[in-house]
């Protein structure tokens, strides 16, 4: 018997415009609440994805630290081994300076030239010098 006495027309107004006020603050306020949240959403993702990033490049110093550590040990060992390299040059070619100085005592070099162009001592030009210079052929050729 309620259900007869109730003036329907106002409840059924009242229901849709409950419904139309629901709506518009659906659509004003829950709306951009949610598309605010999903670009927040998104930026954090984003993010994360940028630490994850970050820790990639902390793992890649590491391994460029690491590659710098093995190359500077390379370049330390190919060094050492040019300093061996020149050592034996230097061993080898020391019988070649005082062959080359000889050579210039003949042709009539003076001690300067001996000392700075074969790196001989002052003593060594000498007797170089005396050994093999001009003088020395010209007493060979009179004992002959």
């Amino acid at each position: 018997m309620m259900l007869e006495t109730l003036p329907w027309p106002f409840v059924l107004l009242s229901l849709g415009a409950a419904l139309v006020v629901l709506v518009i603050y659906d659509v004003a306020y829950v709306w951009p609440l949610c598309r605010r949240y999903a670009a927040l959403a998104d930026r954090c993702r984003r993010l994360e994805s940028g630490v994850a990033g970050i820790a990639g490049l902390a793992g890649g110093i590491a391994d460029v630290d690491r590659r710098f550590a093995e190359a500077e040990s390379r370049a330390a060992e190919r060094w050492h081994r040019i300093g061996e390299r020149i050592g034996h040059l230097e061993l080898a070619t020391e019988g070649r300076a005082y062959e080359q100085a000889i050579g210039f005592a003949e042709q009539g070099g003076d001690n300067d030239r001996l000392i700075t162009c074969f790196g001989l001592t002052t003593g060594e030009a000498d007797l170089v010098r005396l050994l093999h210079g001009a003088g020395a052929r010209q007493k060979v050729a009179r004992a002959q």
